[in-house]
């Protein structure tokens, strides 16, 4: 009769099974323990050297488990804390029913047996501590629009994307041609050539609302605007110390109305806007403007409240 095949997590199990087993079968012969758990006695004195080298922290001869099983009968001692189950924290069942949630929406339809012991473990999990049962992990994005992306990005396709800018906090709709996924700062991007833009730019997977693969022409790199700095003057009304740490200015300068410039219009509005009535913008009138009407939509969102 051939044995299952061994898994990381079938030898898990059987390790902590062995523990408590083992002390209630002092002196057990190493070939009936082998038989008793399925497995080859070499697995099985693999499996006894890994506990060996298992015990409480500080991992001195003191807290390690003692194993004697050379003789070919095996014994335990100094396990006493692993010869019962031992009691969770409440971190670590948040932890576990949120992986067993996981684990449940992966399964396949057809995996109702394998769900209903997931399911049965939440209810144990659940009434042993103080945690809710009802606890969902949620992916940061859609499965749906993380296997798009990959098929664009490996086929080299044009997808179509709706993305939140939390920049500019608004939602716009993109053809972008894929060039790679990256990892910067414990975020993934997307980082391709923007249709829109014309240009090279990186958008953050999780803010990918829906993607859907599309075909696109060749698309140039030659920007369709050129970037210019934005000259604008401000003036400060109170808290100068970081007005002048925002704003980049120098304390010289830093008398009456001031000049000074920004690549970006928004970067603007939003910095004047976070400085809340510290700052004041004199020119130009656009953005000026712009910051009055942001601000009335605050106030009236305040006042509808």
């Amino acid at each position: 009769m051939s044995r299952a095949p061994q898994t990381p997590l079938g030898r898990t199990a059987r390790l902590l099974d062995l523990v408590p087993y083992l002390a209630s079968h002092q002196g057990i012969e190493l070939l009936s323990l082998a038989q008793e758990f399925d497995v080859s006695q070499s697995q099985m004195v693999a499996d006894l050297t890994t506990l060996w080298m298992c015990g409480l922290p500080g991992y001195t001869p003191l807290e390690l488990m003692d194993l004697s099983f050379e003789s070919g009968f095996v014994t335990i001692h100094n396990a006493e804390t692993l010869a019962h189950p031992r009691t969770l924290s409440d971190e670590e069942s948040i932890a576990l029913l949120l992986g067993l949630d996981l684990v449940i929406e992966s399964l396949p339809n057809d995996r109702e047996d394998l769900k209903k012991i997931a399911l049965d473990l939440v209810t144990r999990l659940s009434a042993r501590s103080s945690i809710p049962a009802k606890l969902s992990a949620l992916p940061v994005m859609p499965g749906s629009v993380r296997s798009i992306v990959e098929r664009a990005v490996r086929e080299k396709s044009g997808v179509e994307i709706v993305y939140h800018s939390s920049y500019s906090d608004t939602i716009t709709k993109r053809i972008v041609v894929p060039i790679e996924l990256r990892v910067e700062n414990g975020s993934e991007y997307l980082w391709g050539i923007c249709q829109n833009a014309r240009a090279f730019r990186s958008f953050r997977l999780d803010r990918i609302q829906t993607a859907v693969l599309t075909a696109v022409q060749k698309i140039s790199t030659t920007p369709s605007e050129q970037k210019h700095e934005v000259a604008y003057t401000i003036c400060t009304h109170s808290r100068e110390r970081e007005v002048m740490e925002r704003f980049g200015l120098d304390r010289e300068s830093h008398r009456g109305a001031m000049e000074t410039t920004s690549f970006s219009h928004e970067w603007i509005r939003r910095s004047v806007l976070a400085s809340s009535g510290s700052v004041e913008v004199l020119s130009p009138a656009d953005i000026r403007s712009d910051v009055l009407r942001a601000a009335q939509s605050i106030l009236n969102r305040y006042a509808s409240t």
